[in-house]
């Protein structure tokens, strides 16, 4: 039974070098900052960070000194110098609990908050990198005719912003907007129906825009779709219908785009039901899942993915160690690799509810909980270079060869 066993074990290592499949934790992982609450730091980040130059950007939903409303901060890519550069306090002059990324067009940083505002439906507002009050840009007023309720991020495309809202409209299923960078009457172009509450971000490309929705479409496990950056006519280019050949509720993140093929992910469905990395061509057709989630590689991805070269990188909310993954995997759906298991604790990060950013050689990204008080986290992590990953198999199959000699002995 041992020879058994020792064989299987052996059979199993083969074939995960063989598929590229890596799960040793990375010894290059540094927690850069612990949110500790209260009135002087954030705390629960979701969303991305940004980077000008050596400086980081980014929100939390909660803490500062506006009674728990969150933050802006700002701090160096080697994790000295954290800045709070704004506590929300909600109200109609100011926003509350953002729960996304903010976006930059040179000093000045755009973003939104899921309340606040004159009918605490939201906001979106500008600030300065180097701190101070935010200027209103928007209060979402809900209805027929505006949106409420914002969980994603902006883009610019010109001097105008593009956004989503997960309710609001004329179903009160969510909408499209977009509105001039300097503040006024926002316009809906797009009136959700059929897909459902979007809770991401869109991406443009030329002169149409790309996003996704958290429900809807003919299974109501959400939709991917695209319509002109002036508005008009929405075109379907995928109903997502779970299951093990499909992704479910793609929740928070955007879709990201590389050629004529766009890249996702999705909160659940896939051969597990712990959630997918897919691609589809931009102009729709046949959905391609490269990944399904098994829980032991990561589970519940709530973010988009980022491309470097032929690589794509992302988190999963939970699975691997049970709070989390950081992962790598070719984007033609090969090679995937576990490239961080998160714990928790005062040394590690849990939960991370959004994306990454690259820089160079070095992954940042933040987590909802872990570090020092459980309020979340900053982290960077350098990624594997190519030789790593041969060395890795190379040692894999010396390995292989000691463990097979011991099999034969036994």
């Amino acid at each position: 039974m041992k020879t058994i066993q020792k064989a299987m074990l052996a059979t199993g290592l083969c074939g995960a070098l063989a598929a590229g499949v890596g799960y040793a934790q990375a010894s290059n992982f540094q927690v850069l900052h612990s949110f500790t609450g209260g009135t002087a730091d954030g705390a629960y980040p979701r969303g991305a960070l940004i980077q000008s130059g050596s400086t980081l950007y980014g929100m939390t939903s909660d803490g500062g000194s506006g009674n728990n409303k969150g933050t802006i901060f700002s701090i160096a890519d080697t994790g000295n110098s954290f800045t709070l550069l704004h506590s929300f306090t909600g109200g109609t002059a100011d926003g509350a609990n953002p729960w996304d990324s903010l976006i930059q067009s040179g000093t000045t940083l755009y973003g939104m908050t899921l309340f606040g505002g004159s009918g605490n439906y939201g906001t979106i507002f500008s600030e300065s990198t180097s701190g101070g009050n935010p200027t209103l840009v928007h209060s979402f007023t809900g209805g027929s005719a505006d949106g409420e309720n914002p969980y994603g991020s902006l883009i610019q495309f010109g001097s105008t912003l593009y956004g989503m809202t997960t309710s609001g409209g004329s179903a009160a299923t969510g909408t499209i907007f977009s509105i001039p960078d300097t503040g006024g009457a926002d316009s809906l172009l797009h009136s959700f129906t059929y897909g459902k509450y979007p809770q991401g971000s869109l991406i443009q490309s030329g002169s149409t825009l790309y996003g996704m929705t958290s429900a809807g479409g003919s299974s109501n496990f959400g939709t991917i779709f695209s319509i002109p950056y002036t508005g008009g006519t929405v075109t379907l280019l995928h109903s997502f219908t779970g299951g093990a050949t499909d992704g479910a509720y793609p929740l928070w993140g955007s879709l990201i785009q590389s050629g004529s093929t766009l890249y996702g992910m999705t909160y659940a469905g896939g051969s597990g039901n712990f959630g997918t990395i897919f691609s589809i061509p931009a102009a729709g057709g046949p959905i391609t899942l490269l990944h399904s989630f098994t829980g032991a590689d990561g589970a519940g991805p709530l973010g988009s993915l980022i491309q470097s070269g032929s690589t794509l990188y992302g988190m999963t909310s939970n699975g691997g160690g049970g709070d989390g993954t950081i992962f790598s995997i070719a984007d033609i759906g090969t090679g995937f690799q576990v490239l961080h298991s998160f714990t928790g604790g005062a040394a590690d990060g849990a939960w991370p509810y959004g994306s990454l950013i690259q820089s160079g050689s070095t992954l940042y990204g933040m987590t909802l909980h872990g570090g020092s008080s459980d309020y979340g986290t900053i982290f960077s992590l350098s990624t594997p270079e190519p030789a790593t990953l041969a060395l890795l198999a190379v040692g894999g199959m010396g390995l292989l060869a000691r463990r097979r000699k011991r099999v034969e002995s036994w």
